[in-house]
């Protein structure tokens, strides 16, 4: 996680030099404001990351003797494909035009919002579920 973590801190030592620069030579506020939430935000999942990697032993990506035999085996797991991120992001473009239409808008987009949310990590978790379930290793003498 510290290779992660340097590289948020990376973007926001960039951000915060262009900020600088950008108000020493325009003098405009919404422009600094914004270069300055930025950095703020690699800030934010920098000191996360960084301080995630203090309480845990280094992974193998940020050890320096670690070998790719050390890495072998199975990764994580992944959820399978599903349409629940179509439904959430239509919910979100919906929540957003209702901002500028109508609440009746904003109220079907937050149900086709919350709907897909549930929906992927109900399918998310289902998956997980079903793919860390033991099955007996026929190498072991079990049949």
């Amino acid at each position: 996680m510290r290779t992660e973590a340097f590289f948020y801190l990376g973007i926001m030592v960039v951000f915060a030099t262009i900020g600088v620069i950008y108000w020493f030579t325009s003098y405009e506020d919404a422009g600094t404001v914004m270069l300055t939430g930025t950095a703020l935000m690699g800030v934010l999942a920098g000191g996360y990351l960084y301080l995630q990697s203090r309480k845990y032993p280094p992974r193998l990506e940020d050890r320096a003797d670690a070998t790719v035999a050390e890495g072998a085996g199975d990764v994580d797991a992944f959820p399978s494909n599903t349409y629940w991120p179509l439904v959430l992001a239509f919910g979100a473009a919906m929540t957003a035009s209702g901002l500028v239409y109508g609440i009746w808008l904003v109220l079907g987009g937050l149900i086709f919002f919350v709907g897909g949310m549930i929906g992927w990590v109900a399918e998310s978790i289902a998956g997980l579920n079903r793919d860390t379930r033991e099955t007996p290793d026929a190498g072991r003498g079990s049949a």
